[in-house]
């Protein structure tokens, strides 16, 4: 039993003294560095213990646990850690990974009495008075329930970075607030279900996963000594409920070391928008609604709404012979988003009327994606070098939006515009181009290390130190695992 202890505390300390990988992926979760090292090609226990889908293949006999930390340069120290068991036939996995409070807005403030300065306060009364007041996106948590049952997976998570602030009678700016509200982030819970075993010969073992994604950017005061009411700074909320679906893969070849597969994901993404907007009405402020944002500018107010259909058909395959082993996937995603975006006015009894652009636009993205893996024992059952490379393309783009123009609730004319873009250094649509490597170190059949180091360089930015932090030669990912 000590040397059991011993044995974790050593691995703990080690991956203390290093850096670690944890990534934020709707479905996935997150990604150990063996699966980053090579692309998501070879999963390790680490990913799939918490994985709808995988966790039967996770085995042990009395629990599984991993730990993980990553310095973020955001926000400070991210820990990421797990742990499975087994109650009769039910299996538990549980997750979580962020910052906890490292990085949260601090929003400081000193209790003293202002007098009538600023203008509106009462003499004699103690006000909290704040430097700033921010509200910016916080630390990112993530935290995941999975239970594994007659071999199915259903797993409960939240994610979130949301931040809020709501408090009356306070002061920030030499400003007197009766009221101040003002929120950021998201907030993301997540169901999916996955079957944890294939259902014919040749695959198919199908998964569902249901997001329901609250975005908020809102700011709402009440100033003293100002017209009366509350005034609307911005308003920027949407909800994004995401439902995604997949066949889970189906073996059309299996013959001489080399399996290849098929599969198709698909996912719908809904953008759905309820905000507030204060207008002057008799000497004060009232608060109307739009099915959009209202973000101060030259055209403030606009209604919107948004629907993407993500269509995947993939082609993977492997081969492995003796210490080789050798994996590839192709992936031809084709998304169609319709979406529409009304910039509107207020008229003089504050209600909402057309006014400039009215967009109704359809998109079409196709963007090849090719990932390459490969695993060499360099010493069997004890250490596998992991590698792996992404190619993806730059997307072609295919848009037609139909415009109607509005002066004041008027029509003035219609337009047709085709936006065809073959070459898109956008950001998120150019060529990408990666390497990584790693290796997998085995202690014993229930201990092991992983790590992963690599490269990357974008479309337009040929420059790559590889000694850089985050370079080839600069390991910032390394994970501890432990299972008994």
């Amino acid at each position: 039993m000590k040397s059991k202890i011993f044995t974790f505390a050593l691995l703990l300390l080690m991956i203390t003294a290093a850096g670690v990988w944890a990534q934020n992926l709707p479905a996935n979760l997150w990604t150990s560095p063996q699966s980053t090292a090579t692309e998501g090609r070879y999963r390790s226990n680490a990913d799939d213990f918490i994985r709808p889908d995988a966790y039967a293949g996770v085995k042990f006999d009395k629990w599984f646990g991993m730990v993980s930390f990553l310095w973020d340069d955001a926000y400070s120290m991210i820990a990421t850690t797990g742990f499975a068991t087994k109650a009769d036939k039910v299996y538990i996995g549980a997750f979580y990974s962020g910052n906890m409070w490292a990085g949260a807005p601090a929003n400081n403030y000193t209790e003293q009495v202002p007098g009538t300065t600023p203008a509106g306060g009462a003499t004699g009364k103690v006000y909290n008075v704040y430097n700033t007041i921010s509200t910016v996106p916080g630390p990112v948590n993530n935290a995941a329930v999975l239970i594994g049952i007659a071999d199915m997976g259903f797993r409960l998570t939240y994610r979130t970075n949301h931040q809020s602030f709501n408090e009356s009678d306070v002061v920030t700016g030499d400003q007197l607030y009766n009221d101040y509200q003002s929120e950021n982030g998201y907030m993301a819970p997540q169901i999916a279900w996955a079957m944890a075993k294939d259902l014919t010969k040749s695959g198919i073992r199908p998964y569902v996963t249901v997001d329901l994604v609250f975005n908020r950017d809102y700011q709402k005061v009440d100033k003293a000594g100002g017209t009366s009411g509350a005034e609307i700074d911005h308003s920027s909320n949407h909800f994004d409920p995401v439902f995604a679906a997949g066949l889970g893969g189906y073996t059309f070849y299996n013959k001489d070391g080399f399996k290849g597969s098929a599969d198709l994901d698909y996912q719908l993404t809904l953008n759905f928008y309820d905000n507030e907007y204060s207008y002057q009405e008799g000497g004060k402020y009232k608060t109307g609604t739009i099915k959009g944002t209202y973000s101060p500018g030259l055209f403030p107010y606009h209604e919107k709404f948004l629907m993407s259909n993500l269509i995947t058909p993939s082609v993977s395959g492997s081969w492995s012979q003796d210490r080789l082993a050798l994996k590839f996937k192709l992936n031809l995603p084709l998304t169609f988003t319709s979406s529409e975006d009304n910039a509107m006015d207020v008229n003089a009894s504050g209600n909402l009327i057309n006014h400039g652009f009215n967009d109704s636009t359809f998109t079409f993205v196709f963007r090849p994606d090719l990932r390459l893996a490969l695993q060499y024992k360099l010493v069997p059952n004890r250490l596998t070098l992991n590698t792996g490379a992404r190619i993806q393309a730059t997307a072609l783009t295919l848009e037609t939006t139909d415009r109607v123009y509005y002066d004041n609730g008027d029509k003035k004319g219609t337009q047709k515009i085709h936006n065809d873009n073959y070459i898109n250094i956008g950001s998120g649509t150019q060529f990408v181009s990666r390497f990584h490597i790693g290796p997998t170190f085995n202690f014993t059949e229930n201990a092991w290390v992983e790590a992963t180091t690599g490269v990357s360089n974008a479309y337009g930015n040929g420059a790559i130190d590889v000694f850089a932090p985050g370079g080839l030669f600069s390991f910032g990912s390394i994970l501890a695992v432990l299972k008994f």
